[in-house]
């Protein structure tokens, strides 16, 4: 490219924005060990990235900043699919007729705090048609705690405990 064009980026610049980034990754993603470690789950640290995400980019975009999104958008991309992948597993396991197999991969996202109810709908009727109803009731009290579920969903649970509390 000749030097005259005009879109072309300076080698200064996109050196400042790649040590930015490198080093907004490190620092991320041993933040991200040290949550993991302290036992926080999966869904909450997409929380945080979102979170910080959208607070970042209400700022003047410096090249810290630029380097930070960059890391914070190639750590959400790493850790949403790894959260989603226990569902995908656990429900093709379960239409498979793999029942003991999709209720680990089921009770892992349980465990991740995924923002949906499938996985604690299928592990309830799971553990009720087996008759392991303290196994339920354990499901619907951890999905009434999960505050990523809608209020809706929490209430829904809530039925249920009550109803397996009966039991």
């Amino acid at each position: 490219m000749p030097k005259w064009w005009p879109f072309q980026k300076k080698e200064e610049s996109t050196t400042l924005e790649t040590d930015a980034f490198a080093q907004a990754e490190a620092a991320l993603r041993t933040q991200i060990k040290q949550q993991q470690a302290d036992g926080v789950s999966a869904q909450a640290i997409l929380y945080f990235i979102e979170n910080q995400s959208q607070a970042l980019e209400k700022e003047a975009q410096t090249v810290a900043v630029k380097g930070k999104l960059r890391a914070y958008d190639l750590l959400y991309s790493e850790l949403r699919p790894r959260v989603l992948e226990n569902l995908s597993a656990g429900k093709a396991l379960e239409m498979a007729g793999r029942i003991e197999e999709a209720c680990q991969h089921y009770e892992q996202a349980v465990h991740d705090q995924v923002s949906t109810r499938f996985p604690y709908e299928h592990l309830r009727v799971i553990y009720r048609r087996e008759g392991k109803f303290e196994d339920a009731l354990r499901i619907c009290n951890l999905a009434v705690q999960n505050p990523f579920l809608s209020k809706r969903d929490q209430a829904h649970f809530q039925q249920w405990a009550a109803k397996l509390q009966q039991t």
